[in-house]
């Protein structure tokens, strides 16, 4: 579509790094906005930073395992800080961190995981915005009026479709007043089920299949699962 949005013979300004840039400062701006307290801790700056860090190290990482091929990027400084991310891969990079900080440094609240909600959320539909303008994540073939014109064929608008429905949910988490508890179970559902009919859509099948369903149908039902086993999840009675 429209990978390079300047170039000169001194520079090139890549539209997929940039736009994840300014989701990752949406990002930041929502979480911080939404943390209750006036004055920050230095745990929470480690909080998101961490995050950042591992949700870019496990993004990468899935990308090669997905891809063997590509493994001699590994060296390549262009590799990290350009293209070849994995949503997924970040995700789970940045849960482990999650659970590991937890542990580690500051038992986590829902005081301090519900502002990651909206702030995942909304980035990761400006990242998606990324994706649409270089190329990447585009949809099978289609005749369908919506059908835009990519790799020599009119094609799903995935990229554009998941944005959308990114961007929804995020204003609704914003919006909402549900329990936080809630929030963070309808996340996983929520999102779940927009990932697997997307991926119904996805032309590029570069993850692979694994039976009938792509890897991220496989990791989007399993998204689903463990939101629907936190909500019915028993809780002990108080003393």
């Amino acid at each position: 579509m429209l990978p390079i949005l300047y170039q000169n013979h001194d520079f090139i300004l890549y539209s997929y790094p940039l736009l994840m840039g300014i989701g990752w400062g949406v990002a930041y701006q929502i979480f911080f906005a939404l943390i209750p307290t006036e004055k920050i801790p230095a745990k929470i700056h480690l909080l998101f930073w961490g995050i950042f860090a591992s949700a870019w190290i496990g993004a990468k990482a899935v990308f090669l395992i997905t891809q063997p091929e590509h493994r001699e990027l590994l060296s390549n400084i262009s590799f990290w800080t350009g293209g070849g991310f994995v949503f997924y891969g970040g995700f789970i990079g940045a849960a482990v961190f999650c659970y590991l900080f937890h542990l580690l440094v500051l038992p986590l609240t829902m005081k301090h995981v519900w502002p990651m909600i909206p702030a995942l959320t909304l980035g990761h539909g400006i990242g998606r915005i990324g994706c649409l303008l270089a190329g990447c994540c585009f949809g099978k073939e289609t005749d369908w009026w919506w059908g835009i014109f990519l790799h020599d064929h009119y094609r799903h608008p995935t990229q554009l479709l998941e944005a959308v429905g990114l961007f929804i949910l995020g204003i609704y988490f914003l919006k909402s007043r549900a329990e936080k508890f809630n929030l963070l179970v309808q996340y996983l559902v929520l999102y779940g089920v927009l990932r697997f009919g997307i991926e119904s859509l996805r032309g590029d099948e570069i993850r692979g299949l694994w039976g009938p369903l792509s890897t991220s149908q496989w990791v989007s039902l399993l998204l689903i699962c463990i939101g629907v086993f936190l909500k019915f999840k028993p809780t002990k009675a108080a003393p």
